[in-house]
C-alpha cells in the first residue's frame, strides 16, 4: 500500500462529493419515513424465517438520521458505520476541495485488492451472523 498527497485537477470527479452527497439525501429521505408499523417488512425473512443481509438498513437509517446512533448500531452495525463513514468522507471531501489541498491517495497492489475484498467480505458474513442472532 502507497499513501501520497495528490493535488486535484480540474476534470477530476470528486467521489467523496458525490457518494458522500447520494448518502447525505438517503439520510435525509429516511428523516422524513413515516412510522416504524408502516414501512415494508423482509421478504427473504417472511420465506426463509433468518433476517437477510440488510435486515433492519431502513429502520437502522431512520434512526441514525434521527441522531440515534447507537440504536441504529444496534440495527445493522455495517450499513451504520457505512453511512457514518460516508459523510465524514463528503465532508473531508468538501472541506480539502473548499481549501484546494492536496488530498490522501492510496494504491493498492493486486494482492492488497483482493485482501480488501476477502476483507469486505468477511465483514459482511460477520454482520449477517449479528444478524441472524440478534433479530
Amino acid at each position: 500500500m502507497r499513501l501520497y498527497l495528490k493535488k486535484r485537477t480540474p476534470a477530476q470527479i470528486e467521489f467523496g462529493i458525490l457518494y458522500g452527497s447520494i448518502a447525505f439525501l438517503v439520510l435525509m429521505a429516511a428523516w422524513f419515513m413515516p412510522h416504524f408499523a408502516y414501512l415494508p417488512s423482509c421478504t427473504f425473512k417472511g420465506l426463509t424465517g433468518i433476517p437477510c443481509p440488510t435486515c433492519g438498513a431502513t429502520r437502522c437509517l431512520v434512526h441514525l438520521s434521527h441522531g440515534g446512533v447507537v440504536a441504529a448500531i444496534a440495527l445493522n452495525p455495517l450499513v451504520a458505520v457505512s453511512f457514518i463513514a460516508a459523510i465524514l468522507y463528503l465532508l473531508y471531501s468538501l472541506v480539502m476541495l473548499a481549501a484546494d489541498a492536496p488530498r490522501v491517495q492510496v494504491t493498492l497492489t493486486e494482492h492488497e485488492k483482493n485482501t480488501v475484498r476477502g476483507a469486505v467480505l468477511g465483514l459482511v458474513l460477520i454482520n449477517w451472523t449479528y444478524l441472524i442472532c440478534n433479530l
